[in-house]
C-alpha cells in the first residue's frame, strides 16, 4: 500500500514548526478548498469548511487558515510546504497562473 502523500524535507520541518500532525494534514486535505495557481495545488481550510459537529469542530478549529502547498503532477502527491494565515484565501486566488 502506497502512502497517501509524500513530504519533502522542507515540509517536515515546517509541519513540526507549526505543530501539525499527520492527522491534521489529512483533515485539511480532505475538507479544505483546492485552488490551483502558481504551478501548484493550494489546499486552504476556511472556518466554513470545518464540520459543525461539536466534537470535530473543537478538535480541528485551531487549523483554520492552514494552507498546504502540494505538487500533484506525479502518481503520489508531494507536500511542499505548509503555513497558517487566516486571510490567505484572497491572496492565493489572486496569484498568477502558471504558464509554460
Amino acid at each position: 500500500m502506497e502512502p497517501a502523500m509524500h513530504h519533502t524535507k522542507h515540509a517536515v520541518v515546517r509541519r513540526a514548526q507549526r505543530n501539525l500532525t499527520e492527522q491534521d494534514i489529512e483533515f485539511v486535505f480532505e475538507y479544505g478548498r483546492f485552488i490551483r495557481c502558481a504551478g501548484a495545488l493550494h489546499v486552504f481550510l476556511c472556518r466554513r469548511d470545518i464540520p459543525s459537529e461539536k466534537e470535530l469542530y473543537q478538535r480541528y478549529a485551531r487549523l483554520e487558515g492552514t494552507t498546504l502547498v502540494v505538487n500533484d503532477t506525479g502518481r503520489v502527491p508531494v507536500l511542499i510546504t505548509t503555513y497558517r494565515n487566516r486571510r490567505a484565501y484572497k491572496g492565493i486566488r489572486s496569484k498568477a497562473k502558471y504558464r509554460r
